[in-house]
Order: C-alpha cells, then sequence, then structure tokens
C-alpha cells in the first residue's frame, strides 16, 4: 500500500494550475453527464412517479436512483479517467464519457454497493456513512484504471483513503466548498471549479495516493 502524504492547500493549487488548457472539455463532458441524468430522471419518473403517501414518493425516488447506475456510473468513470488521463500527458477528450460502457456492470454495481454502505452508514448514527463516502472515493477509477474487481477496489480505496483519512475528507470538503461558492453567481465560477474538483482529485491525488 503506497505510503503517501499530501499539503490540502498545495494541492488545490496544483490543480488550478493544471486546468487552463483542459477546463472547456471537463465542463462540455460535465453537461452531457448532467443532461443525461435529467433525462433518466424523466424518463423513470413516468414509471415510478411522486404520489401523496410521502415514503412511497421517497422509495420511488430512491428506485430512480438506483436505476440510472449503469448509465450514469460509466460517464463518470469517463470524466474520472479523463482528469487521470490529463495527469500522464495523454490528449483529453470530453467523448471519454461514453468510452467506459464495456464495464457497465462492474461500475454500476460498485456505484449501487457503495450507496447502499453510504445509506447504511448514515442510518447507523450518521458518522459511519461519512466514512464510508469518503473512503470508497477511489473505488470508480480503480476499477476502471486498475481492471480490479469491485470488492476488490472499494477494499483498495477504503484501506488507503483510512491511512490518511481526515486529509482525503479536509481535500474533498475543500473542493466542495470551492464548488458551493463559485456556483452562487449565477454558476459561471463552476466553469473553472468542476474541473478543479475532477483534475485535484483524481488527476493528482489518485495518482499520489495509487502510483
Amino acid at each position: 500500500m503506497n505510503d503517501y502524504d499530501f499539503d490540502t492547500i498545495e494541492m488545490v493549487k496544483a490543480g488550478w494550475e493544471r486546468i487552463r488548457d483542459v477546463k472547456i472539455q471537463f465542463i462540455v463532458a460535465f453537461v452531457i453527464y448532467i443532461a443525461t441524468s435529467i433525462v433518466l430522471q424523466k424518463v423513470l419518473g413516468l414509471f415510478f412517479p411522486p404520489v401523496a403517501d410521502k415514503m412511497t414518493t421517497l422509495l420511488n425516488q430512491q428506485i430512480i436512483g438506483i436505476l440510472s447506475y449503469p448509465v450514469l456510473t460509466p460517464m463518470i468513470a469517463g470524466i474520472i479517467m479523463m482528469a487521470i488521463e490529463h495527469y500522464r500527458g495523454k490528449d483529453v477528450d470530453f467523448k471519454s464519457v461514453f468510452h467506459y460502457f464495456h464495464l457497465t456492470g462492474k461500475l454500476a454495481l460498485a456505484g449501487i454497493l457503495i450507496y447502499l454502505l453510504t445509506l447504511l452508514g448514515f442510518l447507523l448514527f450518521i458518522l459511519p456513512g461519512v466514512y464510508v463516502s469518503v473512503a470508497y472515493t477511489f473505488t470508480i477509477p480503480l476499477i476502471v484504471d486498475k481492471n480490479m474487481d469491485v470488492w476488490e477496489a472499494m477494499e483498495l480505496s477504503r484501506k488507503t483513503v483510512t491511512k490518511h483519512w481526515f486529509k482525503v475528507a479536509g481535500l474533498m470538503g475543500l473542493l466542495s466548498v470551492i464548488i458551493f461558492m463559485s456556483a452562487i453567481p449565477l454558476g459561471i465560477g463552476l466553469i473553472w471549479t468542476i474541473p478543479l474538483m475532477f483534475v485535484t482529485l483524481y488527476g493528482l491525488a489518485y495518482p499520489h495516493m495509487f502510483e
């Protein structure tokens, strides 16, 4: 297991320097992902619509989310791999968002397992859910990049992140705050902060931790 360490602020600064020439590609890929997500929500919502019973409506929303995983998880994997390939000096292409549907089974299973374990964790005093949501952050790139099986990737992500869990959580928290703040002025700042999040977390932290 890689004996890593990093400075959170310096890593975000490095990510900022690396997005200059690739931010449009990331934004286009992310817009495609969001548009696909909206269409899926609308289509699946026809079969699992909101109803008067709040519990049934909540259950329908969870079903819609889970049924979306076979489409959305390979697409987010494509955006993640853009960041990793950028780190390795390869050309970044927004079409990467369509490149990983051959791994749909493994990626969807990983997404569903992480979701269920995180949900269970939040139901059990919240803190286990927070731990799980951070610990499994790198499962998807490990499946795609290292050709790992689902549980193998989940466990490697968890064990590696746990070594410096608070630093990884701090990095994710800082990036979340940056994205939130950038969305306030009409969302214009997201043109910079969405690429920053992917490039920093997966194009810098991931290789630093797993290579």
